[in-house]
This record gives structure tokens, sequence and C-alpha cells, in this order.
């Protein structure tokens, strides 16, 4: 019964809702009737005609046709790429839709493609900027003839620029220059060449740079070649230009890479200390010969404290201990072993002193830990030392773990030895609990021996409530742990 109630009442309410949507529609043409707007005639028809429509559309997006919507629905089996007429582009702008299309061209004879080129005639630099629509111009470059991508081609050649500095349409012009001849894609190649700059330097422009680098042919990669290098020092500080330095310097030519070595060799160190020039240095001693870098390598010697303990210019230092040969490292290292405590409490020379622990020589290892002594563990509870004594725990011999368990066990002549300093900090109680993971047997007892001579906080003034509160408060907290 009361089921029954409620179904009649919400029948009701959409019977009133339709009554009244009728309603509305009808005062509005009798407004516009009486401003002679509308023929009075048309009202009722109108009004009627408007709440149907809005009754059968009510399940269907408003912007769907009713093919897309029973495609989106798996109502249209056996949906083909002919019967799309005239809701190719619409099925191109759409997600599902443009999959269908792409699937679809995979198999599709000559007729089915010359049909879908003619529905796209005149949509191709709109469908080339959107979403989905760019990869069905992509798609349709790569599977048609010659005939059907020049016609393609001609349309995107009126947009090349705005088109390259587009998010979506960067995609379709590297197509263009992927799959289409070379007579083709002159046009294009002539506006890439005469925005060069504006190109490189944009998020979505440097990408279609490094392409014609990287694929082109050498009368197509000359004049673009010639104006970087007449910009050099602009793009490889730029945020996007420098991407494009690396691309020549990684997929150019070898004249190009000693070029750019020989312009860039007087300005490594500031280069180094910039976040886009660090990346070019780095690519410059991946790449190029031991000879063309030898100029870069001279000038990363004779500042290495000024780069290690730099925000990017560290990231040089790591890469040359990391890949260089051993005559390359050997003055780094030299260096970092004289500076060990100023670098480990620096907040990026601690990272390279790490960086040697972990990738170093065993004989540079031994080095820093023979350095982890006197006045170094004075500074125990800092956070750049506990890590490379983690670090030093983590790689080091067993001889070299030990070594670092006795000097933090004795007295440092301050009268407390440096374990009880570093258990009460919150980076090196971590160090503590690692020391007693790797340490043997008698490192250990002699660990918790210098542990109970920790002054234990007395509790017995303390009041029974207060007690009483603690153990609940304490008990509450397992509980809550327990249960997460």
């Amino acid at each position: 019964m009361i089921n029954r109630f409620i179904r009649n009442f919400l029948n009701g309410q959409h019977i009133v809702h339709k009554i009244r949507q009728v309603q509305t529609v009808r005062l509005t043409f009798l407004h516009q009737c009486i401003k002679n707007e509308w023929p009075p005639a048309a009202v009722l028809s109108l009004g009627a005609r408007a709440a149907s429509s809005s009754s059968s559309s009510s399940n269907r997006p408003s912007h769907r046709s009713k093919l897309l919507n029973d495609y989106h629905n798996n109502r249209a089996a056996n949906l083909q790429l002919n019967d799309l007429g005239n809701h190719v582009v619409e099925f191109a702008l759409d997600q599902r839709g443009s999959r269908f299309i792409e699937q679809k061209l995979e198999n599709a004879n000559p007729t089915e493609k010359a049909q879908l080129v003619d529905a796209l005639r005149g949509h191709v630099v709109t469908l080339a900027l959107q979403m989905y629509g760019n990869h069905v111009i992509r798609k349709t470059l790569g599977t048609v003839d010659t005939a059907a991508q020049i016609e393609i081609t001609n349309e995107l050649s009126a947009q090349v620029l705005i088109l390259s500095l587009h998010q979506y349409g960067n995609w379709v012009i590297r197509c263009v220059l992927e799959h289409c001849t070379e007579q083709q894609k002159r046009h294009v190649l002539e506006q890439l060449h005469g925005n060069v700059l504006s190109l490189a330097t944009d998020k979505y422009g440097c990408r279609v740079i490094q392409h014609v680098i990287e694929h082109g042919l050498p009368e197509d990669r000359e004049p673009i070649m010639r104006l970087l290098h007449e910009n050099l020092f602009t793009l490889v500080t730029d945020p996007y230009g420098c991407y494009v330095i690396e691309h020549v310097i990684v997929h150019g030519l070898p004249e190009d890479r000693e070029r750019i070595a020989r312009s860039l060799q007087e300005n490594i160190t500031s280069l180094s200390i910039n976040e886009c020039g660090s990346r070019v240095v780095r690519r410059l001693l991946e790449h190029c010969t031991e000879q063309q870098k030898r100029p870069v390598l001279e000038q990363l010697h004779g500042n290495v404290l000024s780069l290690v303990t730099d925000k990017y210019g560290v990231f040089v230092i790591k890469h040359v201990l990391e890949h260089g040969l051993p005559e390359d490292r050997e003055p780094i290292v030299r260096n970092l072993h004289e500076n060990v405590l100023t670098l480990a409490t620096d907040q990026y020379g601690t990272f390279v002193i790490e960086h040697v622990i972990e990738h170093g020589r065993p004989e540079d290892r031994e080095r820093i830990v023979r350095s982890l002594q006197g006045d170094i563990l004075k500074n125990a509870d800092h956070n750049g030392i506990c890590n490379v004594i983690n670090k030093c725990l983590f790689f080091g011999t067993t001889e070299q773990k030990n070594a670092l368990i006795e000097q933090v066990c004795a007295d440092n002549g301050s009268g407390i030895p440096p374990l009880l300093q570093m258990i009460k900090d919150p980076f090196g109680n971590k160090v503590v609990l690692k020391m007693l993971n790797v340490a043997d047997p008698a490192r250990r007892q002699k660990m918790m021996l210098t542990l109970k001579t920790v002054p234990i906080k007395n509790t017995g003034n303390r009041s029974p409530e207060s007690l009483t509160k603690h153990r609940s408060s304490t008990a509450k907290g397992q509980r809550r742990i327990t249960n997460e």
C-alpha cells in the first residue's frame, strides 16, 4: 500500500512538472505573440513540441546526436565507417567516437577512406586542435593515399605556427613531418624555419623543432641549426630552449656537439649553477669526446666546492663522480676529502658525500670513515652528518662499521659520549637504531652499557591521578594504532 502511494505520488509530481513546463513555454510564446514576434497559430504547437522533445531527449546529453548516443549505449551493432555520414566530425570530437574511427581506418577500403576525407574537409584545423580530434587527423594522415594527404596538409599549412604552439596541434605537425613526402611538407618546413626561436622557446613548439633535428634531412636541419648556434646562450638557460640544445647534443652531428662545447666552455661554471644550464652541461659530459669535454672538466675541477654546495651544481659533480674516468674523478674526490665536515653539514654537499660512499671506490669510503672522528662527531646530531654515518653503516665494511660504533661510544672530551647526544635527536636516534642492527654482539653490548648511563626521568613525585591519566592516554593510542 505504501509503495503504491509513493509511486502514484511521484507520477503525479512528474505530470505536474510537465504541465508547468508547457504552461511556461506557452506564456513565453504568448508574450512574443503580443509583440508580433511569433504568429498566434504557432504558439500552441511550438509549446507542445518543446515539451515533447524535452521528454524524448531526457536520456540523451544535449550535445549528442541519436547515432552517437546509440553507439555510446551499445545500440549501434555492426556500425561501419561509411554509416557515419554527416556525423564524422561529431564522432571525431568524442572520446569513444574518435577511437571508433581510428580502429575502422586500419582496415578501411579506399572508398571508405575517401568518404572520411570528404567529411573532414573544412574541419581539419578545428579537429587538430582538439583532444580527441587530433588523434583522428593523425591516424588519417598515416593511412590514406598521397592525394588525400595533400588535401589534409593544404588545410593545415594555413595554420602551421598556431598548430605547432598548441598542446594537441604540435602532434599533428609532427605527424605531417613524419608521414608526408618532401614536396608535401615543404611549405610546413618553410614556416617552421621562419619561426625557429619562438618555437624553440615554447612548451610545445620545442617538440616540433626537436623532431626536425632528429628526423629531418640535412637541408631541413641546416637553417634551424644556424639559428640555434646564433642564439645558443639564450636557449641554454631557457626552460624549453635547453631541451632543444640537449636534443642537438644527443641526436645532432659530431660537428654540432663540438661547436656547442667550444662555445660554452668559458661559461661552464655559471651554467652548472643554473637549473637549465646544468642539464646541458651533463649532456656534454655524456656525449662529447674526451678531447671536447676536457675544457669543461677543467672548469669543474677548479670550482668543486662552489658547485658541490649549489642546488644545481651538485648534480653536475655527482654526474662526474658516477660516470667520469678515474682521472676526472680524482681531483673532485680530493677536494671532498679535504672538506668532509663542511660538506656533511651543507644541505647539498651532504648528498655528494653520501654519493661517494654509495658509488665510490672502497678507498674513497675508507677515507671518509676515517674523517668521521674528532670534531665531526661533536656534530653527530646534525641531520647531514647523521645521513653520512647512516650511509657508512649501510655500505661500509665490518671494520668500518665497528670503527664508527667505537667512536660514538667513546668520550669525546665533553664527558658525554656522542651516542647519548644522538639518541635525543630526531635524526641521530635513527642512526643509533641502525648501529644496533648492524653491530656485532660485543659492540652491541658496549652500546647498551653506554645507554644505561642515561638518567631516567623520575616519576615518583607524580600524583596517582596524573599517572593514571598518562596510562589511559597511552592505552587509547595503542588501541588506535591497532584499529588502524
